[in-house]
């Protein structure tokens, strides 16, 4: 490696460095050529695993090949686009792109190191590595790295990919590799920015609202007796397709006090329907709708039934159901975890958010001691094109799934080893499962007949678990509920207190922000390099203050999240920009739409806590 690459790695990529100074020897150079093309300028000949040997670049002409390459990717450059090249080879479609696009940021991935290895021996990196090269990642053979996924997880510019075409041949099951994990990454973020925008405000408001009725509950895994399930089999009854085949079984469970039965989400109302009460209700859905699932409970007159609920769950649920409640806290709870701070430790009293409540279930049972837990009705999957079991029909949602969707949906294997229909929230879910079956590492079994594979969760028909498991019946304390909470709430007025302090300091900063904003754009306006730097370092003083009030960091920062995670990946990018005028600008759009949403978000959010607390 030429000697000024070596420093300028050293200086802009120091892990690039030394990755290469701790293996520069060792790295397999038999398997690259470097010769001269036709025009004169250096190419590169690859011979892969197989005896192959495969061009990098024209054998003819590279510099018009790369003018081409370039050219076929115009119309998917726009203004702000970011682009990433996978595939460095010599690197001179970089250099095109640069000449086309002088103002436009790009990162650089090459998956083979010994050709980065080999193109940094024969030219100078100056000519790739600018201002604008924001990344460089060089695969290194050692592990699958996917440094390079934070791009695509946190940027929020539109991110263009341009493969340099000879590696579709050079690294093909490398950039197989590399798209799975770019379209996972960027389906997983799709889902969560979906999933926060639909449910921000919720989290917090249904915590502010629900908070009285924490505080008159007893909580589920500090309060209530563990020796009622420790080492007691409990059985999780979902609302899957494939719940009305076992319905009987269910039945012969419950009447024979075999297991405790926890009904999660609809299933409830299969097991109304078939006159079955479970010993808990679960629920922890935060829509405004999550009530029209307990409709036909609360239709029936059953009100003896302890409904187990997470505190951030919609509030409208809790008010219309009037028998008794025990509840968990979830880490979307913004209330109990300010107010109850000092009671609650956060690996053991807390229960995590997760893609449905029979993962929320799952935990609470495990920390419980229940063992084994099974699953009923878990499908994960569509059966019989069904979403729900038989006697499980709403308004507001199809039970039953149209030709199209299942011709859309992904594949998963089942328990029986066949492939199944599914969705990505289902994938969510069981991956979700084994994440936490796996760190727990009880006894777990599925029952779920046609249900999608979980691994961990060895699959076992409920024929033979009625026969090898539930042998016994179960002494059972019909008012396990029946408790009291142990929170010390006599802090929770002096946080309270606190809490308005920090709304008034709150708006003080907002005022300085909106003085600061009008500074920066004066300065921007004038071009005046050091009065917009001093503007910069004011903002990143205000910013750190922001994110240190108590009413911001708990409660504000949660209610428009989206906004903020928005901003905190603006502001990552920006610090990373040389120009200074041109940052300036950046900064008064960027800020002016994020005191935008402070404001608009604030009203609302000062009278909720107003009228709850």
């Amino acid at each position: 490696m030429l000697i000024n690459n070596t420093l300028l790695l050293r200086k802009i990529f120091p892990k690039v460095r030394e990755y290469y100074r701790e293996n520069e020897e060792i790295l397999d150079q038999q398997s690259i050529e470097v010769m001269e093309s036709k025009t004169g300028i250096e190419t590169i000949r690859f011979t892969t695993s197989d005896e192959k040997a495969l061009m990098v670049h024209s054998l003819y002409d590279p510099m018009r090949e790369a003018e081409r390459i370039i050219t076929s990717h115009k119309d998917s450059i726009q203004e702000n686009t970011h682009v990433f090249f996978y595939g460095i080879g010599m690197g001179y479609h970089i250099e095109k792109f640069q000449e086309l696009y002088p103002n436009h940021t790009f990162s650089l991935y090459e998956p083979i190191p010994e050709i980065f290895q080999s193109m940094a021996s024969h030219r100078s990196l100056n000519q790739l590595i600018t201002d604008n090269t924001k990344q460089l990642y060089i695969d290194t053979h050692l592990k699958n790295n996917t440094d390079y996924l934070g791009e695509f997880l946190s940027s929020n510019q539109a991110i263009h990919l341009i493969v340099l075409p000879s590696y579709e041949n050079i690294a093909k099951n490398k950039l197989q590799l590399f798209h799975e994990n770019v379209k996972s990454a960027i389906t997983n973020r799709r889902s969560k920015l979906h999933t926060d925008a639909s449910f921000q405000k919720l989290w917090v408001m249904n915590s502010l609202v629900n908070f009285k009725e924490v505080l008159h509950t007893p909580n589920m895994v500090k309060d209530i007796e563990c020796n009622n399930f420790q080492g007691k089999p409990a059985l999780i009854v979902s609302a899957g397709p494939s719940l009305a085949e076992d319905i009987e079984y269910i039945r012969h469970i419950k009447e024979n006090n075999l297991a405790y039965i926890f009904s999660v989400g609809s299933a409830i109302n299969s097991l109304v329907s078939y006159d079955i009460l479970p010993d808990a209700v679960c629920t922890y859905d935060p829509g405004k709708l999550n009530h029209k699932v307990f409709e036909k409970m609360v239709a029936h007159g059953i009100n003896d039934i302890p409904m187990l609920f997470g505190s951030s769950v919609g509030y409208e649920t809790l008010e219309k159901y009037k028998g008794p409640k025990v509840h968990f806290i979830t880490t979307q709870d913004r209330a109990s975890t300010y107010f109850l701070k000092d009671e609650l430790k956060v690996e053991e009293d807390l229960i995590i958010d997760s893609p449905s409540i029979a993962v929320m279930t799952f935990q609470i049972l495990n920390k419980l001691g229940a063992s084994p837990i099974i699953f009923a009705g878990q499908n994960l999957g569509y059966l019989y094109d069904r979403l729900y079991s038989e006697g499980i029909e709403y308004d507001h949602i199809q039970s039953t799934m149209e030709k199209e969707q299942i011709e859309k949906a992904l594949t998963t294997e089942d328990v029986h080893g066949n492939m199944i229909k599914t969705s990505h929230g289902f994938n969510s879910m069981r991956t979700s499962i084994e994440e936490f079956a796996k760190a727990y590492n009880g006894t777990y079994i599925n029952t779920t007949k046609g249900g999608a594979k979980i691994n961990g969760v060895p699959f076992q028909p409920i024929e033979e678990v009625l026969k090898n498991v539930f042998t016994e019946s179960l002494k059972k304390d019909e008012e396990w509920w029946n408790q009291q909470n142990k929170y010390d709430q006599s802090s929770i007025a002096v946080q309270k207190d606190f809490l308005g302090k920090s709304i008034q300091k709150f708006h003080v900063t907002l005022s300085d922000f909106n003085e600061l904003l009008r500074n920066i754009e004066k300065y921007t306006k004038l071009k005046n390099n050091q009065g917009i730097q001093n503007g910069l370092v004011k903002f990143d003083t205000l910013y750190n203050k922001l994110n240190e009030n108590d009413y911001y960091r708990h409660f504000l920062s949660f209610y428009i999240r989206v906004h903020v995670e928005i901003m905190a990946g603006e502001i990552r990018r920006l610090n990373q920009e040389k120009d200074v005028v041109r940052k300036g600008q950046e900064i008064v759009k960027l800020l002016s739409r994020f005191l935008k949403h402070c404001k608009e978000g604030t009203k609302e959010l000062e009278e909720i806590i107003h009228n709850t607390l």
